[in-house]
C-alpha cells in the first residue's frame, strides 16, 4: 500500500532537511511520497523542501501561501486531500515524533481505520519525562475526549499518527480543519460518523526538541478544550454539511 507521508511545518528550517533524510532510510523499500504542507515559513522552511524534491521526486512542497486559514489542521486536510496514498500518516516537523516508529504504524493501519501514535501506549515515552504540568495536561486531556466525546485512546492530543484513504474519503465532507485538533476530529467521527471504524495504538517515543520553537503552549491547550465542546455540543451528531 503506498503511503503518503505529512509533515506539516512552521518555521522548522533547522530540523526539515534531516527528518526528510530520516524519513526516506526508514521508508526504503516502500511506495511512499513526502508532502511538506508548509505555512509559508518566513525562514524559508519551503525552499529547503523544494530544493530535496529537486533530487527525490518522491518529496514535494505544498506552500501554502494566502491560506485562508493557517494552522496544523488545515494544513494536514489539505495535504492529504493532494496526497495519493492509500495510507495517509502525519507526524511533526520539529524532529520530536521518532520516525523509527513509522513503519509500525503503517504496518498496523493495514488492519485499521487510524492508527495513533502513543506516548502513553505500551511501548512508548518521553525522552527525560515530562514535567507534572505537562504530564497533567496530557491527562486532562484523554479524560476529558473520553468523557465529552467518548473518545478512548490514550494519547488524543498525538500529532503522530496514520489514517487509511478509504476512512478518509468518507468521513471528509464532515471536517471542520482549525487549530490543532485534526486527530480529535478524525477519532470523533470515526465513532460518530463511522460507528465500525478500527482505531489502534501504538506506542511512540517522543524525543525533546532539538532546535526551534514549540508551538505548543497554553492557548494551543485551551484550543483543544474548546474544540471539544463545539464538537459534541454544536456538532451533536458529528455530520456537519
Amino acid at each position: 500500500m503506498k503511503a503518503s507521508i505529512v509533515i506539516p511545518t512552521y518555521n522548522e528550517s533547522e530540523n526539515i532537511a534531516e527528518l526528510v533524510g530520516r524519513l526516506e532510510r526508514v521508508l526504503d523499500g516502500r511506495d511512499y511520497e513526502i508532502i511538506v504542507a508548509d505555512d509559508d515559513s518566513p525562514d524559508g522552511t519551503w525552499k529547503i523542501v523544494e530544493e530535496i524534491s529537486k533530487r527525490n521526486g518522491r518529496v514535494s512542497c505544498l506552500r501554502r501561501v494566502g491560506a485562508a486559514e493557517k494552522g496544523l489542521s488545515p494544513s494536514v486536510v489539505e495535504a492529504f486531500d493532494r496526497a495519493e496514498g492509500d495510507l495517509l500518516a502525519v507526524l511533526d516537523g520539529d524532529m520530536q515524533h521518532d520516525e523509527t516508529y513509522l513503519p509500525t504504524l503503517l504496518d498496523a493501519a493495514e488492519d485499521a481505520d487510524i492508527v495513533v501514535g502513543s506516548r502513553l501506549a505500551e511501548g512508548g515515552g518521553v525522552e527525560g519525562g515530562w514535567p507534572w504540568s505537562r504530564r497533567l495536561a496530557s491527562f486532562m486531556a484523554a479524560k476529558a475526549a473520553k468523557l465529552v466525546l467518548g473518545v478512548k485512546v490514550s494519547d488524543p492530543m498525538s500529532g503522530y499518527f496514520v489514517v487509511r484513504r478509504s476512512f478518509y474519503r468518507d468521513v471528509r465532507g464532515k471536517l471542520d480543519p482549525s487549530g490543532f485538533k485534526i486527530l480529535l476530529e478524525l477519532l470523533y467521527l470515526a465513532k460518530t460518523a463511522r460507528g465500525d471504524a478500527v482505531i489502534a495504538e501504538r506506542g511512540i517515543f517522543f524525543r525533546e526538541r532539538r532546535a526551534g520553537k514549540s508551538k505548543l503552549g497554553p492557548k494551543v491547550v485551551m484550543q483543544y478544550f474548546v474544540s471539544l465542546f463545539k464538537m459534541r455540543f454544536l456538532r451533536p451528531s458529528g455530520r456537519g454539511e
